[in-house]
């Protein structure tokens, strides 16, 4: 009995940890910075939840002459903001004008996913999740939401 007990404490020790999930209920949204400044700003405010506030810069970052890298951040950060703030609609809008300009921009695809799951669209929700998966290079921004869309679907 000794040893079992022994064998049973010593695989927890030993146990991987990254196979725990979170059950978080909120995905993660991903902001996206380049150097332009007030794409930076935008993306601070990501960082900070000031959700107002990136909607603020987005809407005025989106209608002025970015280059296509720098308007495919601010319609990204936009749609982070977007979907936080409640507008789901709008999110999803702004989320598809970035991909638009990129197809494979992993954080449109993580915040649209995070859009899709607060509206409660799981099915594309985790689809978006793991486009943003595929896109990225294992962002912990994306794996947070893939875990917890896993941890949550099999409850």
């Amino acid at each position: 009995m000794r040893s079992v007990l022994l064998a049973a404490a010593l695989a927890v020790i030993v146990a991987p940890t990254g196979f725990a999930q979170s059950c978080d209920g909120e995905p993660a949204m991903a902001g996206h910075r380049t150097a332009h400044g007030t794409v930076r700003a935008q993306y601070n405010a990501v960082e900070r939840g000031e959700w107002a506030n990136v909607v603020l810069i987005g809407e005025g970052l989106v209608e002025s002459g970015l280059s296509a890298r720098n308007k495919t951040a601010a319609w990204s950060n936009l749609c982070a903001g977007y979907a936080a703030s409640g507008d789901v609609d709008a999110a999803l809008s702004a989320c598809d004008e970035a991909l638009a300009l990129r197809d494979d921009a992993w954080r449109a695809l993580n915040n649209r996913g995070a859009a899709h799951w607060l509206a409660g669209n799981r099915v594309a929700a985790v689809a978006d999740f793991r486009a943003a998966d595929a896109a990225s290079s294992g962002e912990e921004d994306v794996s947070a939401n893939l875990a917890m869309a896993m941890c949550t679907s099999a409850s």
